[in-house]
C-alpha cells in the first residue's frame, strides 16, 4: 500500500464528511417529525381534561386569584382532581420536551469521526495540462524568391507531392533565354579548350606551311624585280583598255545593231512558241506544269536580254559607260608603270614581315598550346560555367518546388495572379507521421517539463480514442500571447490509432512532471 499524497487525503476527508452529512440529515428530520406527532398524541387529551366546560362555569363558581382556577365550596373534591390532572400534564409535557431536545441535539451534534479506511492508491505523478493541436512532423510555408505572375499551378489542396516537384511557376521566358545563351557560351569555351589540349591537326599544319611558302615566293618576286613576261602582260592589259575606250567613244556600228536586232527577233519567236506550248498543255492540268513552265521562263529571260542589248546599241554609250572605260585604261597604265619600276623598299619590308609572322605561327602550331594558353582556356570554361549556374539560379527563383515529400495543406494564390517575393503562397506538410504541439505553457509550468516526459493526449473530435506520447522538444525562447509569456512544446504520438487524425485538430494534453523527470 502506498501512502496518499496530501491532496488525495484532503479529497478523501471531504468525501467522507459529505457522505456522513447526506446520511444524517434524513435521519434528523425523521426523528423530529416522530417527536412532533408523539407529543401531539400524548398532550392533546391531557390539555382537554383540565379545562371546565361551559355548564360548569355557569353553576356558581368563584374566582380565586391565588390559584388561578374557578371553583366553589361544594365542588372541593372536583378541584382536587383537577389539580392532580394538571400536575400529570406538566410532568408529561416536561418529559416530551426533554426527549425532543435530546433528539435535536443528537441530530446537530458534531459529525462522528469516520472510521479510517485503508485504500490502495496508485502513484499518480503531477501533470501540467494544456490545449494543443495536431500537426505534421514537418511543415513549410513556401514563397517565391522573386516576384512575378503565376503562369502554372499544377497542384491543388490535398494533393500528394514529392521532393523536388514543381508546385508553381512564374513567367520566366527571359530567364530561359538567358540560360540558353549561357549554355552556348559554355559550349564554345569547352570546344576551344578541347582544341588546345588536342593540339594541331595535320590539315592545320599543311595550311600554315602553304601560307608561308606563298609569302616567301611573293618576297622573292619583289626582290628579283619584274620579268619580261610580267611587263608584256601589263602592256597587253593597257592596249585592251585603250581599245575598249575607243569603242565606247565611237558608238555602235551598223552591223552590230543589225546583229542585235536579229537576236531580238529570234528570242521573240522562241518566247511565242514556249507560250503556245504552255497554254496548250498546262491549262486545266496543274500536274504538267513542270517542263512547260521552265521552258517558258527560259524563253522570257532570253528575250529580255536580247532586247536590253539591242536598246543599248541603238541608244549608244552613256556618260557612265565612258567614265568606266577611261578608269579601266588608267588602272592598266598605272599597273604597267608599277611593274616596270619594280618593288619599293616598303613593299619588300612588308613582305618580309609577313613571312616572319607566318613562320612564327607555323612554329607555334607545331609546338602545341602553351600552359598559359590552356590555363586561359580553362578559366574561360569556368567563367562560362558560372554564367550557366547563375542563369539556372535565376530560373529556379521563378519556380516553387517541394522541399520534401508531403501533402499540400493550403493554397493562398491562383493562376494568373501576381505573387510578391517572399510572401507565402502555399503550405505543405509531411503527414506520414503526426505530432501534437502546444504553445499554451506558461513560464511557471514550462520549467517542470522535460524532453522525454510521458504525455496523455485526448482529441476533441475523437473522444473514444486514447493516445499516449512523449515530449521531444521544448522551445528555448518564449513568445507573448494575449499578455502571457508562453512556450511551445512538441510531442511525439507513441500510442493510438493516428489514421483518424487530421491536420489542426484540437487536443488536450496532460504532461507528467513528476520528480523522476
Amino acid at each position: 500500500m502506498t501512502e496518499l499524497s496530501p491532496v488525495k487525503r484532503l479529497e478523501h476527508r471531504y468525501r467522507v464528511q459529505a457522505e456522513a452529512r447526506s446520511k444524517g440529515i434524513p435521519c434528523y428530520f425523521a426523528t423530529l417529525l416522530l417527536c412532533y406527532f408523539a407529543t401531539l398524541l400524548l398532550c392533546y387529551p391531557l390539555a382537554r381534561s383540565h379545562i371546565p366546560s361551559g355548564g360548569e362555569i355557569c353553576a356558581g363558581w368563584r374566582i380565586d386569584s391565588r390559584q388561578g382556577w374557578c371553583y366553589t365550596e361544594p365542588y372541593q373534591k372536583q378541584r382536587t382532581a383537577l389539580q392532580e390532572k394538571t400536575m400529570n400534564f406538566r410532568i408529561s409535557l416536561g418529559l416530551m420536551l426533554v426527549l425532543l431536545i435530546s433528539l435535536t441535539a443528537c441530530g446537530f451534534g458534531e459529525t462522528p469521526t469516520p472510521t479510517p479506511v485503508v485504500i490502495e492508491a496508485v502513484d499518480q505523478p503531477d501533470v501540467v495540462s494544456a490545449e494543443a493541436f495536431v500537426v505534421p512532423v514537418r511543415e513549410a510555408d513556401l514563397a517565391f524568391e522573386s516576384g512575378g505572375r503565376v503562369v502554372s499551378l499544377p497542384v491543388q489542396e490535398g494533393d500528394t507531392v514529392t521532393e523536388g516537384q514543381v508546385l508553381a511557376e512564374l513567367d520566366n521566358a527571359r530567364q530561359k533565354a538567358t540560360l540558353k545563351q549561357a549554355q552556348a557560351s559554355l559550349a564554345q569555351a569547352e570546344a576551344n579548350l578541347s582544341e588546345l589540349e588536342a593540339g594541331p591537326t595535320p590539315e592545320q599544319i599543311a595550311q600554315a606551311e602553304a601560307s608561308l611558302a606563298q609569302a616567301e615566293a611573293r618576297l622573292a618576286e619583289l626582290i628579283a624585280g619584274p620579268t619580261p613576261e610580267q611587263i608584256a602582260q601589263a602592256e597587253a592589259a593597257v592596249e585592251v583598255a585603250r581599245a575598249n575606250l575607243a569603242k565606247v567613244l565611237a558608238g555602235s556600228r551598223d552591223e552590230d545593231i543589225r546583229a542585235a536586232s536579229a537576236e531580238l527577233l529570234k528570242a521573240e519567236a522562241q518566247l511565242r512558241e514556249a507560250q503556245a506550248d504552255y497554254d496548250a498543255n498546262v491549262y486545266g492540268d496543274p500536274d504538267r506544269l513542270g517542263p512547260f513552265g521552265l521552258a517558258l521562263e527560259q524563253a522570257t529571260l532570253n528575250y529580255e536580254a536580247a532586247k536590253a542589248n539591242y536598246d543599248k546599241l541603238v541608244n549608244g554609250a552613256t556618260d557612265e559607260d565612258i567614265a568606266i572605260a577611261r578608269a579601266q585604261l588608267f588602272e592598266a597604265q598605272t599597273a604597267l608603270e608599277a611593274v616596270k619600276a619594280g618593288a619599293t623598299p616598303e613593299q619588300i619590308a612588308q613582305a618580309q614581315a609577313e613571312v616572319r609572322r607566318l613562320e612564327a605561327a607555323l612554329a607555334e602550331l607545331n609546338a602545341g598550346a602553351r600552359p598559359e594558353q590552356i590555363a586561359q582556356a580553362q578559366a574561360a570554361v569556368q567563367n562560362a560555367q558560372a554564367g550557366v549556374e547563375l542563369a539556372e539560379v535565376e530560373l529556379s527563383r521563378t519556380q516553387l518546388t517541394a522541399p520534401f515529400d508531403g501533402v499540400v495543406g493550403l493554397l493562398m494564390i491562383d493562376e494568373g495572379e501576381l505573387a510578391p517575393a517572399g510572401t507565402p503562397v502555399m503550405t505543405i506538410g509531411d503527414t506520414s507521421r503526426w505530432q501534437v504541439e502546444t504553445d499554451d505553457l506558461t513560464e511557471i509550468d514550462v520549467v517542470r517539463v522535460k524532453p522525454g516526459a510521458a504525455v496523455s493526449i485526448s482529441i476533441d473530435a475523437l473522444p473514444d480514442e486514447a493516445f499516449k506520447g512523449k515530449v521531444v522538444r521544448v522551445t528555448p525562447k518564449s513568445v507573448t500571447k494575449a499578455g502571457d509569456v508562453t512556450y511551445t512544446v512538441l510531442i511525439d504520438i507513441t500510442e493510438g490509432d493516428t489514421s483518424l487524425l487530421r491536420w489542426g485538430m484540437t487536443a488536450f494534453v496532460d504532461i507528467e512532471v513528476g520528480p523522476e523527470l
